[in-house]
């Protein structure tokens, strides 16, 4: 069993938790496990957002000017697929073209 605090009129004490209690904790955290890759993929693409609005402008500019964008093309295309990594935790940004 585990065990929770609790403040009561005697001050705080430490009890074990319900069956129940135990049962909503135990799916909590297996909901918490479950959910890890998902996580993972949410945080990479909001570090993502600005940097593929970045590379954007730049291709259009490039475009607009009659200058090559295939590089920066390829780095777009290497930051939609970052969640695509086959481990999450140690998955890099790739560097902007120069």
């Amino acid at each position: 069993m585990t065990n929770k605090a609790v403040i009561g009129i005697d001050g705080l004490q430490v009890v074990e938790l319900t069956t129940e209690e135990e049962k909503e904790k135990t799916a909590h955290e297996k909901t918490w496990t479950d959910t890890k890759d998902d996580r993972l993929k949410q945080m990479l693409r909001e570090q993502r957002q600005p940097l593929l609005e970045e590379a954007d402008y730049k291709i259009n500019t490039l475009v607009d000017n009659n200058q090559d964008a295939s590089k920066w093309r390829t780095y777009r295309q290497q930051l939609r697929d970052i969640t695509k990594a086959s481990d999450l935790q140690k998955a890099t940004f790739p560097n902007k073209p120069s």
